[in-house]
């Protein structure tokens, strides 16, 4: 409870700093925020399609989240971009310039603000440069001049109009544009807020359009310049494979070469079919020739005479021709493309074999030989072998003939194969990079679509809207924000400086401090309106100081007065004043009053003085009932032990704007030490009226406020109304 009412004492003692500071300081903070700008806030929605969009690329039907996530913070990087918020800044301005009118608002800028940028353009250096840029009936042919004029240098007034703190138009006033992924959807939320309606709607709405653009020109950037390179070299391969083709076709011409694979095999089959015939021709050549050199063997010399006939020889000579003809045109042809058919030399053959036989059977002398052999049927067997071994040796000679024009072809095609292959090799690897790349070109082209597709899904789901009414400035919480803050500061303020302060200040902290019992304290004058008040609130003090002094009276000493000290450590603490009162207002009801002060009925630094062992050394009592001393400061001068003992009441008079020192609490000790075991009690001056009420109760005036608020800080919550009524009636009876 005494933590309670001292709370309650501190909180009133401190009213006025809380409620002036809080409210000076509140009144500020609103006038300060009513010049606060508005603000409006323009956003719209982007669905982007990159998530759950349809795709031409091949996927397993799983999301790859990191890789979604990735195409988000790409989206928004390049909505956030320089380049990308350099564009709007161009584009912004050169609408604002084109549309702007001076003297009415409009849905791009405010007249106000339009005045501000095209005065600040035109008295800049160079603004009649800039001025000469605008294109009012295009605004692309505006900015692309724009573009042109901006060079980095901090002269050129376009390109500090970006890079510079303009609060529309730069880098940093169109870097507080805010986008944000909805939750892990494909939808971008965008939002900026600027002082201006028209250019936070047409900042968004210029950003809609450079975004989608410039999507576009980096997504698409990319794989035009994979396709022209693939289509690049789609064409020089292809262009190198028909120039393989075309040598190789070439090629086959000047060797005559039709099909080269089947060309090889048929003379592999021919060469194989030749070495048998050959093989059969020499051994039919062989077996006539032993054959015909027995018959020659088993001839007469009539019979051999015929060899050497012209006749017969000549014979021999046109069948031998024959055979070998009709032996080369069997080996070469079945039948001759040109000249008479191979049954005509048959036929001529038949006829010289019968012309030869009858010239033989003219040159047989006898029909037998000796070993009873007809000689006719030797000539026959012997012009048998004859053209069998002339067909033999007119055979073998033609596939001996075959045989060395099929080496020639054996050498022909050997390096004409090798050639074909090397061609065909060449060809067939330039036709794998050509196929390898039309794979990678037509990808790229389904990557591109791909892409086209994906931007095709980028649109403005929810469209920038116009704001029509500007958004809460906050001042409404400032304004409480910075009323608490100040009610806290304050209370915190002076809590820490009753926490360290070591200030009387009023009767709590003052027995706090001092450990001494305190008998009242006495009101400091008031000013201005209450200083009329000052008397009757120092009477109603005197009287509760004189009430407190005479019930520490008790038995009167025989032969001398009441005797009260009035003692303090320091000087200007108010022992005079009180005395005074005190003397006026006893002599007023009839007591007899005596008042002694140092330095006017003693001397302190006087023998008698400090050896005195009672009041009645320094002073003849006479018919006295009390008796006053007053003291000098204890920092100045001691004050002998019999005289403080002698007195009826020892009273500590102390300032409460003073800081109680260590040297004071010395004092005080050695003192309380002198006047054991009486009781020194404390007497507080100079005191607030909040205090002087805790001991003679509410001071005047009596009004309703003010009696409400000594209800609390007395803690009196439910005390009844009709009771202050009857009390300030009371005390308005004791003032008449």
């Amino acid at each position: 409870m005494e933590y309670i009412l001292y709370i309650s004492r501190f909180l009133y003692r401190i009213r006025w700093w809380l409620l002036l500071g809080t409210i000076t300081v509140t009144v500020m903070v609103y006038m300060v925020t009513g010049n606060l700008s508005k603000s409006y806030n323009v956003n719209a929605t982007i669905y982007t399609g990159v998530i759950s969009g349809y795709s031409l690329e091949e996927n397993s039907g799983k999301i790859d989240w990191a890789t979604s996530q990735n195409a988000i913070d790409n989206l928004i990087n390049i909505i956030q971009a320089e380049s990308t918020l350099q564009r709007v800044s161009m584009r912004l301005y050169a609408r604002t310039l084109i549309y702007g009118n001076p003297d009415e608002d409009n849905e791009y800028i405010t007249a106000a603000h339009y005045r501000d940028i095209y005065n600040h353009l035109k008295n800049s250096p160079k603004g009649a440069q800039v001025l000469a840029l605008i294109d009012k009936t295009s605004e692309e042919r505006t900015v692309a001049n724009l573009f042109r004029y901006m060079r980095p240098n901090r002269d050129n007034y376009i390109y500090g109009l970006f890079y510079f703190n303009h609060p529309y138009y730069s880098y940093n006033a169109l870097s507080k544009i805010k986008v944000a992924r909805k939750g892990a959807s494909d939808l971008l939320e965008v939002n900026y807020t600027s002082s201006d309606p028209g250019i936070s709607y047409n900042t968004i709405s210029i950003l809609m359009e450079e975004f989608v653009n410039e999507y576009r020109t980096i997504r698409y950037g990319e794989t035009d310049k994979v396709i022209d390179y693939f289509k690049g070299e789609l064409d020089r391969i292809g262009k190198d494979l028909r120039g393989e083709e075309d040598a190789l076709t070439d090629y086959n011409i000047e060797k005559r070469i039709i099909n080269y694979y089947d060309e090889t095999k048929e003379v592999a089959a021919i060469n194989k079919e030749y070495e048998l015939r050959e093989q059969e021709a020499l051994a039919a050549f062989n077996s006539t020739k032993v054959m015909l050199t027995e018959l020659e063997k088993q001839m007469d010399q009539n019979t051999k005479q015929l060899l050497t006939n012209m006749e017969f020889v000549s014979k021999l000579k046109e069948a031998s021709t024959l055979t070998g003809k009709i032996s080369e045109m069997e080996t070469v042809s079945n039948n001759a493309t040109n000249g008479p058919s191979t049954q005509s030399y048959k036929d001529r053959l038949k006829q010289a074999q019968k012309e030869l036989t009858s010239l033989s059977n003219q040159y047989v002398a006898n029909k037998f030989t000796k070993e009873g052999v007809s000689r006719g049927n030797i000539i026959d067997q012997w012009l048998e072998q004859t053209l069998q071994h002339q067909k033999a040796e007119s055979d073998l000679r033609v596939i001996m003939e075959s045989r060395r024009e099929l080496n020639e072809k054996y050498a022909f095609f050997a390096p004409v194969g090798s050639t074909i292959k090397r061609k065909e090799r060449s060809i067939s690897f330039i036709e794998e990079n050509y196929l390898s790349l039309l794979k990678s070109y037509n990808d790229a082209l389904m990557r591109k679509k791909n892409l086209e597709m994906t931007s095709a899904t980028i649109k403005v789901l929810n469209r920038p809207a116009f704001p029509i009414s500007a958004e809460p400035t906050g001042r409404k919480k400032i304004v409480m924000t910075a009323f608490a803050g100040t009610f806290l500061f304050i209370l915190g303020f002076f809590l820490i400086l009753e926490l360290i302060d070591h200030t009387l200040r009023d009767s709590v902290r003052a027995f706090r401090l001092t450990k001494l019992p305190i008998l009242g304290a006495f009101p400091a004058p008031s000013f201005l309106k209450r200083r009329q008040l000052n008397k009757i609130c120092e009477e109603i003090a005197t009287k509760q100081l004189s009430n407190s002094i005479l019930r520490q009276f008790k038995q009167k000493p025989e032969g001398r007065p009441y005797m009260v000290d009035f003692i303090s450590t320091e000087r200007g603490d108010g022992k005079s004043l009180l005395i005074e009162q005190l003397t006026a207002y006893w002599s007023s009801i009839g007591l007899k009053v005596r008042k002694l002060k140092w330095g006017e009925d003693f001397d302190t630094n006087s023998r008698q003085y400090l050896l005195a062992q009672s009041v009645s050394d320094l002073y003849t009592f006479k018919d006295e009932d009390i008796l006053l001393i007053e003291y000098p400061s204890l920092k100045e001068n001691s004050i002998p032990e019999p005289l403080v003992n002698e007195a009826d009441l020892n009273l500590l008079v102390a300032r409460v704007n003073r800081g109680w020192k260590e040297t004071d609490n010395i004092l005080v000790d050695k003192l309380k030490r002198q006047i054991a075991p009486q009781q020194l009690y404390l007497y507080l001056t100079q005191a607030p009226r909040y205090v002087v009420q805790d001991y003679t109760g509410m001071l005047p005036p009596y009004t309703f406020i003010r009696q409400q608020l000594y209800r609390l800080s007395q803690l009196a919550f439910t005390e009844k109304t009709i009771y202050n009524f009857a009390r300030k009636n009371k005390k308005g009876d004791d003032q008449e």
